[in-house]
């Protein structure tokens, strides 16, 4: 495989964990979430797919595709900027066949109760197995993005208690469990266990190295495939003072055996069919092969981050050797890690040169094996040539940006981007790609004006390959900019674009509705919201917008009748403070005073400099007669206010504090 995962296709060649495969499918099988968790390189990916899912897998269960949290280029940022990214890059992984707009705007309860329930031949419903991967993603990522991951663990959760035939997987690095562990009783209440990967045995490496080779044509002679094994486990330093001592482990680690078998097997001669100690000693020296491995991990990580091989590799030596020639461990800093930036080493334990763990608090790192000590101590720089073993297509550079923004690694994510933007000239439909992801990083850094014109940039080239689902996506993007910007015409504009090439986007409707309420427009856009609801009546955002324009509008028992629907489908959505001021504003004018002064407290309470929020709190204390909080509420609104007021919020809140104000005065 070289350093790789298996993946589901790839059954056949998996061995080694057979054990585990069983374990964790029982206990997957028996509990609503199971937390699957070990060292980066361990294996954990490649045990799900290639090994769990096998067990699982036939006519008693059904089972989703490999989900994971981190998002895709193509999607632009903004255009989704009332829906979770964690859920959305979620369910893409899950139904990758759907395009994004019927996957937009839906929770995860809501995607899995669209599914077709199977069942089995009594009658049944059929257990539905479901796997987050990379779930560190959550707790590494972005802060932009990390404001969402309450919500969406809280979407998890509501899955999990909705769907009873639901079981939940969730694969994490063991450096991130700990971030974990709070969240797990939310998700899954007391249903729940955990699983730890760890490095293979040498009975199980021996399986793993020689087992694959059924049917190919080629076996070990006797004794091979055990000696490479025991050549894997093995390893030797020399100190300063020129003492050599030999270290054995009772364990193999999988990216070396993976990376030791690979160059093995490439360098065999095509007519050999039984691989001899000679060819071992030819091919497969285990030293050499990984201090290639190493050496060209450390140079593709420099590059990535300007920096030099030499100048990386005596850092490494610096910070993870001690003077005697042994592992050194090295906790991680506030930004640095022993004076290097931590993106540097995060991608060194991607690359499995590191291994992190969890200490009193705290990371700490170290060397991934004793093997490696040899290539990082040894003055010997290897050269490559520029085009082996690096990203040469603007594809490539462009899945390397993807990866470094997951890793919350903005510059480098843009430096990657702007190269595939380089390489892409010609090739519309990748250029687009590129420029979309700009617009993304531009987002994420709240550059609005060049956001947007990376966007228009990407619909341009869309447009000539015919992709209308993205155009509408991006339009639907630059639209939300518009807005934001406060110019409600062109944004109008831009959103009608999207609508009309994503006719059955109900998020996207609602954005639309959205926006023509932001532009003052209150009557179109309660005609916007109904037309959402006649097509999906349990749409909450349109449910609650249209709530609150009721309000506006002055038909406040219409308001009321939305917010109570919504309260009965959504419980959660109706609680947020936006929503309780509404409802407390329709409430005070309907003369129910207490209930609306209780709800305006609460919501205060949440969101204190929210303008709207305060608008409609001094609403409540004007119907109750309570004029100094009413004119202190509508001041607070007007002026100090974030976010501020609607334009026609604005204007309601100042015609109410002209009418109290002479009140307060003769008062």
């Amino acid at each position: 495989m070289g350093p790789r995962s298996y993946r589901a296709d790839e059954e056949d060649l998996f061995f080694g964990r057979e054990r585990e495969s069983i374990e964790v499918a029982t206990l997957w099988s028996a509990h609503r979430l199971l937390v699957l968790y070990g060292a980066s390189g361990v294996g954990k990916t490649s045990l799900v797919a290639a090994g769990v899912v096998a067990q699982v897998a036939g006519g008693s269960a059904e089972i989703l595709p490999p989900g994971r949290v981190s998002h895709s280029s193509p999607v632009p940022t903004a255009a989704r900027s009332q829906h979770n990214p964690y859920t959305f890059a979620l369910l893409s992984s899950w139904s990758p066949h759907d395009s994004p707009n019927q996957l937009s705007g839906i929770s995860v309860t809501e995607f899995l109760e669209r599914r077709t329930e199977r069942r089995d031949r009594y009658g049944d419903p059929l257990p539905l197995f479901a796997v987050i991967d990379r779930f560190e993603d959550v707790f590494r990522d972005h802060p932009s993005r990390q404001k969402y991951r309450g919500e969406f663990i809280e979407h998890l959760a509501d899955a999990v208690r909705a769907i009873p035939r639901l079981r939940l997987l969730i694969s994490i690095r063991e450096d991130s469990l700990a971030s974990l562990l709070p969240h797990e009783a939310v998700i899954s209440g007391e249903s729940r266990t955990r699983f730890r990967v760890d490095s293979l045995s040498v009975e199980a490496a021996v399986r793993a190295v020689a087992r694959p080779l059924a049917g190919s044509g080629r076996s070990f002679a006797p004794g091979v495939a055990e000696r490479l094994v025991e050549d894997l486990c093995t390893s030797d330093f020399t100190d300063r003072l020129g003492n050599t001592t030999v270290f054995r482990s009772e364990t193999v680690e999988p990216v070396q055996m993976q990376v030791v078998c690979s160059a093995l097997w490439d360098a065999l001669p095509a007519d050999v069919s039984v691989i001899t100690e000679k060819h071992l000693r030819d091919h497969g020296d285990v030293r050499r092969t990984v201090a290639d491995f190493c050496l060209r991990a450390i140079a593709d990580v420099a590059r990535d981050h300007g920096l030099t091989e030499l100048d990386l590799r005596d850092w490494l030596a610096r910070s993870f050797l001690t003077e005697l020639g042994t592992r050194n461990t090295v906790y991680e800093g506030n930004g640095q890690t022993a004076g290097m930036e931590n993106s540097v080493v995060h991608a060194l334990v991607d690359r499995h040169l590191l291994k992190v763990e969890w200490r009193s608090g705290s990371r700490w790192f170290e060397l991934q094996h004793d093997r490696l000590i040899e290539p990082v101590r040894a003055g010997v720089r290897h050269s490559f040539d520029s085009d082996d073993g690096q990203p040469g297509q603007a594809i490539d550079y462009l899945r390397a940006a993807e990866w470094a923004l997951a890793d919350g690694e903005l510059e480098l994510a843009n430096k990657h981007a702007l190269e595939a933007v380089r390489l892409a000239e010609g090739d519309p439909r990748t250029l687009g790609e590129a420029e979309s992801f700009l617009g993304n990083l531009a987002y994420q850094s709240d550059r609005y004006e060049d956001a947007e014109k990376r966007y228009r940039r990407a619909a341009v080239l869309f447009e000539l390959v015919q992709d209308s689902t993205a155009v509408g996506m991006l339009l639907a993007a630059i639209g939300q900019l518009l807005l934001r910007a406060g110019r409600h015409a062109e944004a109008l504009s831009d959103l009608q674009g999207a609508v009309t090439r994503l006719q059955g986007d109900v998020m996207l409707r609602t954005e639309l509705a959205h926006a023509l309420r932001q532009a003052g427009q209150l009557r179109g856009a309660e005609g916007a919201y109904g037309g959402v609801l006649s097509y999906a009546p349990t749409t909450v955002d349109a449910l609650a917008g249209r709530g609150a324009v009721r309000t506006e509008l002055g038909d406040f028992a219409g308001a009321l009748a939305d917010l109570d629907n919504l309260a009965r489908l959504r419980p959660a959505v109706a609680k947020r403070p936006p929503v309780l001021a509404a409802r407390a504003h329709a409430l005070a004018e309907l003369g129910r005073i207490d209930e609306a002064r209780a709800l305006a407290t609460e919501a205060l309470a949440k969101e204190p400099a929210d303008g709207a929020i305060r608008w409609r709190a001094g609403v409540v204390a004007a119907r109750s007669g309570d004029t100094m909080r009413a004119v202190a509420h509508l001041r607070a609104a007007l002026e100090n206010a974030d976010p501020p007021l609607m334009p026609h919020q604005r204007a309601g809140a100042r015609q109410l504090l002209d009418e109290l104000a002479p009140e307060q005065e003769d008062g």
